[in-house]
């Protein structure tokens, strides 16, 4: 498909479908997150490879590499931070800036995704490669989508930069080993409170996010 034939306004019902399909794993992967966010008291002394496969946000990265060989902290943190990279990047191939359309409507305007590809999209044109490299989030690789960055480039720097994220975590898990090691004890002696305030935290981001104008 060659820029000109790309979607550039709203999708049909075919192409809606298209997208729902791609969008499936990313969207359940973010739905997986905020359960290992709320299951984090109960995960991260006895089962921190369990943690990070739910959600692998930097915090419980740090937490978990404290708990975790560095192997398989490597290969699961990796496989779970790549795993939604490839639909995404495939989604802003196929619908081009139709994709950000659509993430309008279900959002709104305002959305912290469409928010953040904006800004990325300033700079994508001069330093595209480095932006994917330290930042290979969900708004990065759909906008490498867009731009029509090439698959196997795209997977070699996302990996690249995946991989050097989590060394650096585990690094930095080593060399603040008992400060860490202390947080996850307290974390795992306060379970309840700390459970109880996972679940206040998600509710109240979830509300601010239902109250932002979505500019409509």
């Amino acid at each position: 498909m060659s820029e000109s034939e790309l979607p550039q306004a709203s999708l049909g019902d075919r192409d809606r479908r298209r997208v729902k399909q791609l969008a499936a794993i990313p969207v359940a992967l973010a739905l997986a997150a905020y359960v290992g966010q709320i299951l984090t008291s109960s995960l991260i002394d006895s089962q921190p490879l369990v943690l990070i496969s739910l959600n692998a946000t930097d915090p419980m990265l740090l937490l978990a590499a404290n708990q975790s060989g560095p192997v398989a902290f490597m290969l699961v943190g990796a496989i779970r931070l790549f795993a939604p990279d490839l639909f995404l990047h495939q989604l802003g191939w196929e619908f081009g800036p139709a994709t950000k359309n659509y993430i309008a409507g279900e959002f709104g305007e305002n959305s912290g995704l469409l928010r953040t590809i904006a800004v990325l999209e300033r700079w994508f044109p001069r330093v595209g490669w480095l932006l994917l490299f330290l930042v290979p989030g969900y708004p990065m690789c759909l906008l490498a989508g867009i731009a029509r960055m090439k698959r196997i480039p795209f997977v070699i720097v996302n990996l690249a930069g995946t991989l050097s994220r989590l060394l650096l975590i585990y690094w930095v898990s080593s060399v603040f080993d008992g400060p860490i090691g202390a947080v996850v004890r307290f974390i795992s002696r306060f379970s309840l409170p700390f459970t109880l305030v996972m679940v206040v935290l998600l509710v109240l981001q979830s509300g601010r996010n239902k109250q932002r104008p979505t500019g409509g």
